[in-house]
């Protein structure tokens, strides 16, 4: 079981790295305000999804994410406890 962890975490990571280098100013969203998370201590809740080359489809033939990272709200002075691990999914 920890085998086949350490293989799909090695997978999840060259996926998240191929998808985009960070820019030097940053993410932008579609509308071009910052993305939430360029601050990575001081952020609200959000959910990033990966669109990937040669994905599923849906049944209405829309493209399926390759990957959906949800993180959790991050203020500072506000003790978290070093739950990153915990409190993140994939």
């Amino acid at each position: 079981m920890k085998r086949e962890y350490e293989e799909f975490k090695i997978r999840i990571n060259r996926l998240v790295a191929k998808a985009a280098k960070v820019p030097e100013e940053g993410w932008v969203m579609q509308d071009g305000t910052p993305w939430p998370g360029n601050i990575v201590r001081d952020h609200p809740g959000m959910i990033q999804v990966f669109l990937g080359q040669s994905g599923g489809l849906d049944a209405d033939g829309n493209e399926l994410p390759r990957l959906v990272y949800v993180s959790r709200e991050k203020r500072p002075g506000f003790q978290h406890h070093k739950k990153a691990g915990a409190m993140n999914a994939f």
